[in-house]
């Protein structure tokens, strides 16, 4: 698959201590752009990084969330020389705290009008750092961070990527999360996004964070406000189910008859660093769902369809 398609999974020790046992391959971890981590990452593998932007509120730039404050973009393109990142990243997420006059929800036409303006102002100053063949942007959920409704929607999606020539980062979980918050079925919601112009994937299972995923989170002394904050709620970065193998299924099906773009990239964001990701991981998991990811892809992308 180094020829074609790359399988990556999210850095965690669990993970690498996988790949020094050889108990699984992949292609890259996919880091953060945190240069401790990303250094002792390399070490181990290749490596590339998802950054922390979002763009949508509207100032002609990318915000980084970490920091909370414009990009840093020396930094950013030091890590993408470094790591061999081929792409840049960013999050259509406006939130509540960018936008404070306008409810989560809001279907306001004159909201939507906006959001989408605010969204192509910033993606189109990246694209003109980078061009915008080397930027791809993500749709988000309205989860914890309360992004704004209007910019999960498949058209506002759709019309940045019109106005801004850039690619799709095609995450699935996200898409399922805001089809669910949209009353779509899901499979409708990712047809209607712009899917020709994928050129990265993100996988998850989904889940409820109740039963032994609580008690995990409490023997690793994740602290309480994040317990009580997430307990009872749908969210992503959990392993797969047997209902996440079946779309992910479906997903491989689009990409086998070119129904969507070829991705670089998939990308299994399981697992991670922090007591909270550290409490969610599983070592069996990734040992059993690794190679099967793979298989599927190497399926659907063999080198001959698999992008340069």
């Amino acid at each position: 698959m180094m020829c074609g398609t790359k399988l990556a999974v999210n850095y965690s020790i669990p993970t690498a201590d996988l790949v020094r046992e050889g108990r699984v391959v992949i292609d890259r971890f996919k880091c953060p752009p945190w240069p401790d981590m990303i250094a002792l990452a390399q070490t181990i593998h290749p490596t590339y990084v998802h950054f922390s932007l979002k763009v949508g509120t509207g100032v002609g730039d990318a915000i980084d969330t970490e920091t909370n404050r414009p990009a840093d973009w020396r930094q950013v393109e030091r890590l993408l020389v470094q790591t061999e990142t081929p792409l840049v990243n960013l999050h259509l997420s406006p939130r509540q705290t960018d936008h404070p006059d306008i409810p989560c929800d809001s279907d306001n036409p004159d909201h939507v009008e906006m959001i989408a303006e605010w969204l192509i102002r910033d993606v189109s100053a990246v694209a003109a750092r980078f061009g915008p063949e080397r930027v791809i942007v993500e749709s988000d959920y309205p989860g914890p961070f309360l992004t704004l409704r209007p910019a999960i929607l498949p058209e506002v999606v759709g019309l940045v990527i019109e106005e801004t020539g850039c690619g799709l980062l095609l995450d699935l979980s996200h898409a399922r999360l805001a089809a669910r918050a949209l009353r779509m079925d899901a499979r409708s919601y990712i047809s209607a996004l712009p899917v020709e112009r994928t050129r990265e994937i993100h996988v998850t299972g989904l889940g409820f964070l109740e039963g032994k995923w609580l008690d995990r989170m409490r023997v690793a002394n994740v602290e309480d406000h994040v317990i009580q904050h997430l307990t009872g709620q749908l969210i992503d970065h959990l392993p797969m189910t047997d209902d996440d193998w079946a779309f992910f299924a479906w997903s491989v099906e689009q990409l086998r008859r070119g129904a969507w773009g070829s991705p670089w990239i998939v990308a299994f964001e399981y697992g991670g660093v922090g007591p909270l990701w550290e409490a969610l991981t599983e070592r069996e998991a990734l040992v059993e769902q690794l190679p099967r990811l793979r298989t599927m892809i190497q399926r659907a992308l063999p080198p001959e369809r698999a992008p340069a």
